[in-house]
């Protein structure tokens, strides 16, 4: 019996053609990691919008409703301020800043919200002014108006992704009261 020696190594056309099988398999999974990077990139600018609008509306709470100006606060320019007293009403644009190359401008719209209030009250000497309406003994509700208590505040930083020609935006809204008088 005659004793065959064969070789069970691999040629060079074998390896060749499973590089390139290999090669054609990474190409779509490339493709989509370019894809999710430029997603990410995105989400971390509107991550960045979100911190810097909630940062802001934040600040802006600290303040008195009348004492805000044009000027520096905490690392943010006050560019454009416009008040309306009879309105109740200021309107502040913050910025352009730029952080990591991308633009945010950032404008805060403060609004007086006149808020009503109905206190019941009554009156001891209703029966005796109106003998023959008993709806009208004891008990009324008087509508109190108040203006200068109750502010809504608008923050809204705006900025453009790269490439794009469309202005983004994010809003967040608060109020705030005066307790104390």
């Amino acid at each position: 019996m005659k004793h065959i020696n064969r070789s069970t190594g691999m040629t060079l056309t074998e390896v060749m053609l499973a590089m390139a099988l290999l090669a054609s398999a990474f190409i779509p999974i490339i493709g989509v990691m370019g894809t999710s990077i430029k997603a990410t990139d995105k989400d971390d600018r509107t991550i960045k919008a979100v911190n810097l609008c909630q940062e802001k509306l934040n600040r802006a709470l600290q303040f008195p409703f009348t004492s805000i100006s044009v000027g520096k606060h905490g690392g943010a320019t006050a560019k454009t301020l416009n008040s309306n007293a009879a309105a109740g009403s200021i309107n502040l644009v913050l910025g352009p800043e730029t952080i990591d190359g991308v633009q945010f401008t950032s404008q805060l719209d403060v609004s007086d919200v006149p808020v009503t209030f109905q206190v019941p009250t009554y009156d001891p000497f209703a029966k005796g002014e109106q003998p023959n309406t008993p709806a009208n003994w004891g008990w009324s509700t008087q509508n109190i108006k108040f203006t200068n208590v109750y502010h809504k505040y608008i923050l809204t930083v705006t900025w453009q992704d790269k490439g794009s020609k469309t202005n983004k935006f994010y809003t967040l809204a608060s109020h705030k009261a005066k307790i104390r008088r």
